[in-house]
């Protein structure tokens, strides 16, 4: 669905989603193919890639240290106000997950 969305010649220049979404690595591969950065929940138990090699989501938010963590305003949707806690980032390109433990 986001795929065909961005197909069509929409412009985003980030998403976010949940963990079913997450969990599809085709979707990641094609937003960081179109340069555009991201959020996505994956489940605790996923192998997350990283220069030291792969590791479970749940072991690598453990960590990262508390003083890095930030929460962002994602805005009001059709919930209320939503917002996300993640690792800070320099970059706002810079793909991230976030571990639904």
């Amino acid at each position: 669905m986001i795929e065909r969305f961005l197909d069509a010649g929409h412009q985003v220049g980030w998403v976010t989603r949940d963990e079913v979404y997450g969990g599809n690595p085709r979707l990641r591969t094609a937003l960081e193919e179109r340069g555009i950065g991201y959020v996505l929940a994956v489940a605790c138990s996923a192998e997350v890639p990283t220069d030291a090699g792969k590791f479970r989501a749940d072991a690598l938010v453990k960590k990262v240290p508390k003083r890095a963590w930030q929460k962002l305003s994602a805005g009001r949707g059709a919930k209320g106000r939503g917002s996300m806690t993640g690792p800070s980032s320099t970059s706002p390109r810079q793909p991230r997950a976030a571990a639904s433990c």
